[in-house]
């Protein structure tokens, strides 16, 4: 009598742990589909001339040929523009008067917290004033990001093109949910960068985490400085996580999904620009210096973001839990008819 009851428990108990382990296990990647519309900024002091016809122009190629379609948006950002988007990316803003207005704010965080958007805000370093990054922070903040940059400077004297202040992030994530993003990145330049920090709370300066140590849910590593990395102040803003004269392999660049008020939208987080500013993160080649799969980097994240956004469900999880459990009921059943 016994027996019987201990192989009943046995058996609910695994029932459960069954249906529950897709999400102990985590989410999986979504496969690639390629569909959606991509608005980039070059409203606000992003475009640079020189790139606009090269690097620019082959990161659109590249997203068009997977299936995207790629917009460059000139004049500022309205509800319009985005209203058909899927995804929106924003590279750092430079010049003091070139600035997000309350009302682009607003537009972008309605749209992208309606759900299963996809979203990049591109960063840069604190030097001489010039970039505006408490705009990145304000765009982040209202769609209550669990990651924002440093109102620092990352500066390497050993990885780096030339100069200590165009560092290059050569150190990739680990997760396995990442795995096809950095799959043969090995070197990223980040011109005139900022690292970032984690927040728990999903507000600026609150609940404030290093994120070489510490991981908060639902957020990914996807590319770090070098060892060597040193963070420099140029202005009187302290940092939150991180302070002048700290050196490590700083958090370069980060993926963020479960993100916005619907809970289904995707974020990604960088101390540089991805495209357009004076040199972004998808540079091929500088100073005779190649920049190892920068061009696969970004358009790859782009293209698992846009995917994961537009996937962003429960089905796949419960999929596996489902069959999970029918497995294991399966395998007990077997069991306990041997005896």
């Amino acid at each position: 009598m016994r027996r019987n009851l201990l192989a009943k428990r046995i058996l609910t108990v695994s029932i459960l742990t069954a249906l529950f382990a897709a999400f102990l296990i985590g989410p999986a990647p979504v496969a690639a589909e390629g569909t959606g519309t991509i608005v980039f900024d070059y409203g606000h002091g992003q475009k640079n001339i020189n790139l606009a016809n090269t690097t620019d122009q082959w990161l659109s190629d590249n997203l068009t040929a997977m299936g995207y379609t790629v917009v460059f948006d000139e004049d500022g950002i309205t509800a319009a523009d985005l209203d058909d988007a899927v995804g929106f990316v924003a590279g750092s803003i430079y010049g003091d008067s070139n600035g997000y207005t309350s009302a682009e704010i607003n537009a972008i965080a309605d749209w992208f917290n309606a759900g299963k958007k996809f979203m990049w805000i591109g960063y840069d370093s604190d030097y001489s004033g010039a970039y505006i990054n408490n705009n990145m922070t304000a765009i982040l903040e209202a769609v209550g990001s669990h990651v924002y940059g440093e109102p620092l400077s990352v500066e390497d004297p050993y990885s780096s093109a030339a100069a200590p202040y165009r560092a290059i992030a050569n150190v990739t994530g680990t997760d396995p949910f990442i795995a096809d993003i950095v799959e043969g990145v090995g070197k990223i330049l980040m011109h005139g960068p900022t690292c970032l920090y984690g927040s728990t709370t999903g507000a600026e300066g609150e609940g404030v985490v290093a994120l070489e140590t510490q991981s908060i849910n639902n957020v990914y590593v996807l590319l770090r400085f070098g060892g060597s990395a040193t963070i420099v102040n140029n202005d009187l803003i302290d940092g939150y996580a991180h302070q002048e004269g700290d050196k490590g392999s700083f958090v370069a660049a980060t993926l963020e999904i479960g993100a916005g008020d619907a809970g289904n939208g995707v974020l990604v987080v960088s101390g540089a620009s991805p495209y357009g500013d004076y040199r972004p993160m998808s540079e091929a080649e500088y100073y005779d210096i190649v920049m190892t799969g920068a061009m696969n980097f970004v358009s790859r994240t782009i293209d698992f973001g846009m995917n994961q956004a537009q996937a962003a469900d429960n089905t796949l999880l419960l999929a596996i839990g489902a069959i999970g459990a029918v497995v294991v009921v399966v395998i007990i059943i077997a069991v306990m008819k041997k005896k």
